[in-house]
């Protein structure tokens, strides 16, 4: 299950668990399998073509030189208080602020809270509340997105303006879009509402402090190359430039044969039957790898000539048919592992999905459905956006049979808010 960079990081760790484990020079492609007698017998096993090595060798490159360390959102703000000439109780209230602020910047804690745990006074966690709220990124240390929202507004210099009245008096229908209503509560007009909102409130950050939120610094890296080789034939590589082969230390079999005591005989055997046994895992999971794309190559050989549009409805139970083996090995197998195509990086998983009927007969991909919908919506009336049950009838007549409940699971799932809330006014 574990990704190329994962199971390099169980390797280094099994190597230090394990003596009799030793890296084999970069330039070797071979791996010595595992075996009762502790003979030892070579694999080949990642063998890639020159051009292979040097792409991936400039993406390895890359991909190095580009990681960087993240700031956080609590360092970045308490490097800016450490530019305030604070006295000690204060810093060390807004500090506990700052170390107390959620992924999005606000506080939840309530003020009563910070009083009991910093031991100090209402007033000062009032004042230290304010210190954090005028740092960068504005909005922070407020106790919600409304709060953040009327003090970014006071920031832009709109404090009082028709921005602010629909936060502070309309915010539950400016979160369904209800236009019409907002400008009947406050007395204005429909037009004047909606330049609020696109001029003033949407260029606002509804969560300050999500921009700090940490990612893991680590890259996609395919665990297989699928491509058109120069005699046009379709190829399958397995990419193992970021797994260390391995093989056991000729030091510790010769051990064997010399004059030791048991304990260690038993030791350096325990160990080294041990060593053979994740070596051979590792080989297995490689063969298995290949084995899927390969089949995987053959399932869905119109994605790899055609591209997306091109994908078929595909079942874990296919492919574990296909193989002779169990679906949870499939499962297990493509779980975090990307294959690189003439269409980009994918993950393994993203060729497997449930398929709907055509009226023909003929199944189609559920990512193709998604696209559909979501390209019907991107072309709507956009003062009078589709409903779901008018975008199901619009696939039925292009021989798609699709439920209304459906196309309502594809939008949720793509992002797209309902026909209500895409609502547009003149």
């Amino acid at each position: 299950q574990a990704s190329a960079l994962d199971l390099r990081a169980i390797i280094h760790e099994e190597m230090q668990l394990n003596p009799t484990l030793e890296e084999l020079p970069t330039d070797s492609v071979s791996i010595e399998s595992s075996g009762v007698d502790l003979s030892e017998k070579d694999y080949e096993y990642g063998t890639h073509s020159k051009d292979f090595q040097a792409a991936a060798s400039k993406k390895h490159d890359f991909l190095l030189d580009s990681l960087t360390s993240e700031v956080s959102l609590q360092d970045h703000l308490r490097e800016q208080v450490g530019c305030f000439d604070l006295p000690d109780k204060l810093y060390q209230v807004v500090c506990f602020i700052i170390g107390s602020l959620n992924e999005k910047g606000f506080l939840e804690l309530p003020m009563d809270e910070v009083v009991l745990q910093t031991g100090t006074s209402y007033k000062i966690v009032t004042q230290a509340l304010k210190i954090v709220q005028q740092l960068d990124p504005v909005g922070v240390g407020c106790k919600n997105v409304e709060e953040s929202l009327r003090i970014q507004l006071y920031h832009n210099h709109k404090a009082n303006s028709l921005a602010d009245r629909i936060i502070s008096q309309c915010y539950p229908l400016l979160l369904r879009n209800r236009i019409a209503d907002i400008a009947k509560t406050l007395s204005v007009s429909v037009e004047s509402v909606q330049n609020a909102i696109r001029q003033d409130i949407s260029i606002l950050d509804p969560a300050p402090g999500r921009r700090f939120q940490s990612h893991p610094s680590q890259g996609v890296i395919p665990d297989v190359r699928i491509y058109k080789n120069g005699q046009g034939d379709w190829t399958v590589e397995l990419n193992n430039q970021y797994i260390p082969q391995l093989q056991i230390g000729h030091l510790y079999k010769e051990m064997l044969g010399k004059n030791i005591k048991t304990e260690d005989r038993n030791y350096l055997r325990l160990k080294i039957r041990s060593g053979r046994f994740f070596i051979q895992a590792i080989l297995q999971r490689q063969k298995t790898i290949e084995q899927i794309a390969r089949t995987l190559l053959n399932k869905q050989i119109g994605f790899f000539e055609q591209g997306p549009n091109a994908l078929k409805p595909l079942t874990l139970q296919v492919i574990a048919e296909s193989m002779g083996v169990h679906e949870t090995t499939v499962s297990r197998a493509i779980a975090n592992k990307y294959v690189d195509t003439p269409f980009g990086v994918f993950s393994f998983k993203y060729f497997f999905t449930k398929g709907l009927n055509s009226v023909t007969g003929e199944s189609i991909s559920s990512s193709i459905i998604k696209k559909q919908v979501r390209k019907i919506i991107e072309g709507e009336d956009k003062k009078h956006p589709l409903s779901d049950q008018r975008i199901a009838n619009m696939l039925t007549k292009n021989s798609v049979q699709i439920a209304r409940r459906t196309i309502t699971k594809y939008r949720e799932l793509l992002g797209i808010p309902a026909a209500s809330l895409r609502r547009q006014y003149d």
